[in-house]
Formats: C-alpha cells, structure tokens, sequence
C-alpha cells in the first residue's frame, strides 16, 4: 500500500512539474518569486537602525504568488487555475470560481526594484537620514532563468537633529496663535528629524488656528523652513506662516445664519417644505418627520459664534450618530451683505433614511457530541418611531441541532433548540428620570430600555427560560471612545424540566447545582471600549473592559435581622445572585499589503461572596468553538485539568475566571478568497474548591500546565457586506494529563480531534 501511494505522489509531482507557469510569459517577462534579502550598510554605527529595516522591509514588500508568511510556497494553484483554466463567461458560477481562485503572474516588471531604490531613499530622507544611498539587485534563477529575486542593499547615512527651534516675526494676532502654540512640546531640540511628525504638528497647530474662526486657514499657510547650514548633523527650524496671504484668509469669521433642511428620498419637486425659526437657526421640511429639539440639539453652534472646525466635526458626527439620515452634508458661504463683517451662512442638507429597516443573519454549528444545525436571527426595527430619531427594534433569534445517531430513552426529545425573543427602545440622549435634559457636547449619548425572553432546550439536560430586561446609557466624547453603563439589569433564569442525567449531576455536586439554583441577578454594569479599528492604519488596536456586580442592593434589604446560617436568602421567592465580575478583551492588528497579524488577549473573572456559592450559570465563562479556541468542541473545555470521558452524561463544562489567547495570520489568495492559520491557547478554571472536579481550581503557579493549545486553517470568503468564514481547528495540547502527556504530537489525536466550523464574520 505504502510502495502504491509513494508511485501516486511521484506520478502526481511529475504532472504538476510539467504544468510550467512560466511558459506563458513572453521574451522581457521574468516571474518575481520573493525577495531574497535588505542588507543595511551601517558604516557610521548609527544606533536604532531596526526603525530603519523595518521601514525599508515596508516599501521593498511586494505580494508573490501563493505567498504563505511573505513567501512563495508551492504548490502554485493561482498560477495554475490562471494559465490551465479556460473560464467560460456564460457560466456565472465557473466564472466566479475562476475570479475567486486565479492569480495573474506578478512580475520583475510589476515590483520596479528600481523605483523602490529610489522610494526607500525618499522615505529614509523624511526620517532624517537626508544623505542615504540605496540600490538592487535581481537574483536570476540559474536553473529557471525566467524567475527572479531581488535583493536590497542600503548605505545609511548620519540622521540629522534639531538645534534650534524658532518662530518668526510677531506682526498680527494670527502671529500670536502661532507662536503661542505647543509646537515646541511636540518638536524639540535634539530630535531627530521626522516629516511625518513634522505635517501632523502643523495640521494640529492649523486646526486650533480654524478653532479660533480662520475659517480659510489651512495647513499649507505654515511654512516650516530648515536651515541646515548651521551646524554638521543638526539643522534649525523656522516656524511662521506665509507672506502676503490675503486679508480673507487673515481675518476671523463668525457664525451667522444657519438653514437646516431636512427632506426625505421620497419627497418630489412640488412638495411644500414649511420653515421655522429657532434663535437665528431656520428648518426647513417638506413634512414633520423629525422634531425640531433633535436637530437643535445636535448643532453645536449658534448665530454669532466664532468658526470653529471642532464645533463642525461635532455636528456632523452627532447628526450621523442619530441613525436616521441617509445622508449628511454641512456646507459655509460667505455673507456679503456687510462688507466690513466677516459672516458665515451655513448649511446643513439633511436626507432622512427609510424608517423601517430589516436584518438577517444565520450561522451553522457543528459538535462532536453529534449535534449540527443552524442558527439565524432577524430583527426588524423602526428609526424614527416618535419623530424624535427614536429606534425601535424587534428581533427573534433561534436555533436547531439534531441530533445524529440513536437518541438515549431519558431525552426531551430528538433535537435541540434556542429560540428567542427581544424587544429594545432607544431614544437619543441621556434621559435621567426628574432630571432636566441639557445639551451636551458629547458626539453620541444613546439612551435604551431592552427585554429578552429566552426558551433553551438541551434534550439530555434540561430545557430553560430566562428573562432579561435592562436601562443602557451609551455616550462618546469621540469616535474611538464608548462608554456604556447599566444602572439597572435584571435576569431571571428558571429550569422547566430536566432529565434524569442532569439530575444526577446537580445532586452529586453541589457546585453544579448552586449555579443553576442562584440564577435571579439583579445589578448593575459597566463597559468602556476603545477602537481606532474604522480606519486601516498599520497598527490597529481594540480594547474591551467590563465591571459588572449583582445582589448588593438586594441583600442589604433582605439581610437585616437575619443571621449568615440563614443563607441563602430569598428575593421574591428567589434564591438571589451576588458576585463581582471582571472581563478584559484586548486586540492588535498589525496590517500590511494584503496580508495582517491579529492577536487577542482576553482575560474574565468572577467571584461569588454572601449569597452564593457559585456564579449563576449565565455568567460563567465557557472555552472552546468557532471564536474561542478552535481546536476544541464548543463548552467543552477544561475547568482547569479536569476531564471526564463520559461526555454524553456531563453538561457544560463552565468556570469563574477564563484566560485566553489568540494569532492568526491573514492573507488574501484572490480578490474574494482569504486566508488565514492560527494558533490559540487558554482554558478556564474555578475560584472555589470542587470536590467533583479535581484540579479545576486556578493556582498562580500551575495554571500555565494546564492551558489547552490548538491550531488550525481557515478560508474566508469576503464578499464586501459579510464575510463567510470556514475554519478546521486541531487539538495540539490537552489541559489534562492522558497516558502521562498533555501534547498530542506523535499520537493520531491531533487529526482524529479536529473539529470544523462554518460562521459568518472573522472570530476577532
């Protein structure tokens, strides 16, 4: 068998051997095949030159086909698919393959080794080292003369610093703006000269000059002069503005009248729009499709009020953070009719978006255990409910997973399944109840009052119904910042009917048993969120902090009079939770051409006190599936080094405080198909001792032994407005020890564990 599949494999090479992808290619073509080396020439024993390979590794990259890593790997199958594939253009779904599949050759020709010579010099020179030299080389390949390397060589040069930093002549009040301002604390004597830092100083220095009403100013009336004849390696920095600008741009603007109007798609030529006026502010609207104060309120300036670009940025970001426009465009004229005034007329063209709106989304699970089904959710929502950009929001959520294979005689039934209800109102604004609403500078504050109602059925445990309702304050200063409070969350969550199986679990471990008994929580939380994920920037991040508490308030009522014997106490006939939880979500994305690295940190505890023993259920942290470690069954993971082979009889398997860490490595294999290979590891544990379950408690100095590891590949199918997403995860580490190992290389585990999932959306 072993001499069959050793011919196969020879057989199988030789054929792809002889599909040449060079034989296409005409006389001056050469097939680019990576990169071969960047040498840097550091003559001068210049320090901190890894700032400059890093930049040069930048500019010299260049996609190759089949790249894994920045490297061409084989087999080459965009290559192949592109010459060997005859596409057929009346065949829609053969023509979309083809485009999702093929690769077009990139060649010596599309890298231009030359021209990036010349760019590394450019930008080496706007990093201060003014006088480097760089060049290439093209590595042909002697066996295959039709491919090519290209090597880079760069002979850095002495980086120049500043000596002086120094304003010019103060002569008007636009001067005084100029020389007040805290350049100096951004740029220094001493440092090295950088463009980049140099532009982003004076665009800084420009918007305060906009602020102050230089309504025409822009970045590019700020010249920056260096003078570097002064001194070997140093230059001096002359900051002022241009000479001879005229007297519009010199001059200070204020607001005067402000016209909003505000239409919708289906409004026509001979509708009648109506208009009022509000303190120098006139709406105009065909309809009254929007209350008046919504708009006043998200104007953040006044007839009268000096030009500020802050106050415009604010405006456009409060009337988009409403959701009930399609479109937002905010425009200035001058008002000449007082040629000694400089007056602004603004305005502002509103274009409402239809009020009914309808979302879908569906995913498929697939489990060891034998379950697979799909679950979807549809929501409808209406976005201006009580013409105050009011969004009310209807959504049902469900799931279904038969079961495969014979079915045990203790079951609920043949196949699982989740459906759910919830309901949401939210209104812009803070509303604080007896407390007069006043505006505010914040660019979104939201306030929303939700209700879910959830019915859970597990045919080998139990089936579930829980209710969730809460009051959520959401408000941004900017648009990386989000902060969200919960001052009241309610959750109730009660067991309709539960199998023998179950049975025997809770009454054996009393742990088990407390999570599913203590499961009314009433409390309140927080959540704080920064994102700059918006915009692609070569370094992205995204961070996550939640504190939430339960029980305080109710159990300073109930406990007075009583004794600590007497717990747990009851809240309408309720055994009531207490707990303190912590949850941390931190992400970095590190993008490049056409490929990224993403890593996740994700860090949550929770920690019973007074009336419980355990968390509720529903806040208990869970490891394993399609977003957390792919290489293990969802819910299936851990606590701690604890294991049980009889899986069918165990519900699942849930902990206190949960560590989790994730990389993947995305790359992009066509215009529409992506690529990704990850590595994962993490578990969860418990807070408090488990008989039950021997080694599930966290402990600072053996928790690293028993963190579960996987890896895997995925493919994702970006089609702009969703993402299809396919992912194989393998098991590589056990958190449990088994035939005296937790690693599984060597042993036939690793494959016969994997385990694949089918979503929608990446998984960080």
């Amino acid at each position: 068998m072993k001499i069959r599949s050793s011919i196969f494999l020879a057989i199988l090479i030789s054929i792809l051997s002889a599909c040449s992808n060079t034989r296409f290619l005409t006389n001056d073509q050469v097939l680019y095949t990576g990169r071969t080396k960047i040498e840097i020439i550091n003559s001068h024993k210049i320090k901190k030159t890894s700032s400059v390979k890093n930049q040069v590794s930048s500019v010299t990259s260049h996609k190759v086909n089949n790249a894994l890593f920045g490297r061409r790997v084989l087999p080459p199958v965009g290559l192949w698919v592109h010459n060997y594939w005859k596409k057929d253009e009346s065949k829609k779904f053969g023509s979309w393959l083809y485009k999702a599949l093929s690769s077009s050759p990139v060649l010596i020709s599309d890298v231009n080794p030359e021209l990036r010579s010349k760019k590394i010099e450019n930008e080496l020179f706007d990093l201060g080292y003014f006088h480097t030299k760089a060049w290439s080389n093209i590595d042909t390949n002697k066996s295959y003369p039709r491919k090519a390397r290209v090597s880079y060589f760069v002979d850095l040069a002495p980086p120049l610093h500043y000596n002086k930093i120094v304003y010019d002549t103060i002569s008007d009040p636009l001067d005084t703006l100029i020389s007040k301002n805290s350049f100096k604390n951004q740029i220094k004597p001493g440092d090295q000269f950088n463009l980049a830092v140099l532009k982003t100083s004076r665009d800084t220095l420009s918007r305060r000059i906009q602020n102050r009403g230089y309504f025409y100013f822009i970045p590019e009336f700020i010249e920056l002069q260096a003078d570097t004849l002064s001194e070997s390696g140093k230059l001096n920095l002359l900051i002022g503005k241009k000479k001879e600008l005229p007297k519009s741009i010199l001059s200070v603007y204020k607001i005067n009248k402000i016209i909003i109007n505000n239409s919708q798609g289906s409004d026509t030529a001979i509708s009648k729009p109506d208009t009022a006026w509000y303190n120098g502010i006139a709406i105009v609207s065909s309809r009254n499709i929007l209350r008046d104060e919504v708009l006043l309120n998200s104007v953040f300036f006044r007839q009268g009020d000096k030009y500020s670009y802050n106050a415009y940025q604010s405006t456009i970001n409060r009337l988009n953070n409403l959701g009930v426009f399609k479109s937002v465009n905010i425009s200035f004229k001058q008002n000449k009719s007082d040629s000694l005034a400089y007056l602004l007329d603004v305005f502002i063209n509103l274009v409402m978006s239809d009020n009914i709106s309808l979302d879908f989304e569906a995913n498929l699970i697939t489990k060891s255990s034998g379950y697979f089904g799909p679950l979807f959710s549809t929501s409808v929502s209406h976005g201006n409910t009580f013409r105050g950009a009011e969004r009310l929001k209807l959504a049902l959520t469900g799931g279904f997973e038969w079961q495969w294979g014979t079915k045990s005689a203790s079951q609920l039934g043949t196949y699982s399944y989740e459906v759910g209800v919830s309901s949401g109102l939210t209104v812009p604004g803070i509303i604080i109840p007896f407390v007069p609403k006043t505006r505010s500078s914040m660019i979104m504050q939201r306030t929303s009052i939700n209700a879910d109602l959830n019915l859970l059925n597990r045919v080998a445990y139990y089936n579930m119904i829980s209710l969730k309702t809460n009051l959520n304050y959401q408000w941004s200063s900017n648009k990386n910042v989000q902060h969200s409070f919960y001052p009241i969350y309610l959750n109730s969550v009660n067991l309709l009917k539960t199998t023998p199986a179950f049975d025997s679990v809770v009454n054996e471990n009393i742990y088990i048993r407390k999570s599913f008994e203590e499961q009314f929580i009433l409390g309140s939380k927080y959540e704080f969120t920064f994102n700059n994920t918006l915009t692609i920037r070569p370094n992205n991040f995204l961070f996550t902090g939640g504190l939430s508490a339960a029980g305080n308030l109710i159990d300073l009522f109930t406990g007075l009079g009583k004794s600590r014997s007497e717990r747990p106490y009851h809240f309408l006939n309720n055994i009531y939770s207490q707990y303190v939880k912590l949850t941390t979500d931190f992400r970095y994305y590190r993008n490049g051409f056409n490929k990224s690295l993403a890593f996740r940190i994700y860090a949550g505890l929770g920690i019973p006190y007074g009336n419980s023993t355990a968390l509720p259920y529903v806040e208990q942290f869970f490891s394993g599936g399609a977003y957390s470690v792919r290489g293990f069954t969802a819910r299936y993971l851990g606590p701690g080094s604890f294991h049980t082979t009889d899986q069918s009889g165990y519900i699942d398997q849930s902990g206190d405080l949960k560590l989790e860490s994730n990389m993947e490595y995305r790359f992009n294999m066509s215009k529409i198909l992506k690529g990704a290979i990850f590595l994962e590891t993490g578990n969860i544990w418990l807070v408090n001792e488990d008989q039950n379950r021997p080694g599930a408690v966290f402990h600072l100095n053996t928790f690293y032994n028993q963190l579960a590891v996987g890896t895997g590949f995925g493919l994702r199918f970006d089609f702009t407005f969703f993402v299809l997403r396919a992912d194989v995860g393998f098991p590589l580490r056990t958190p449990y020890i088994e035939n005296n190992r937790n690693w599984l290389f060597g042993t036939n585990k690793i494959l016969s564990g994997g385990q694949f999932y089918l979503a929608i959306g990446y998984p960080f």
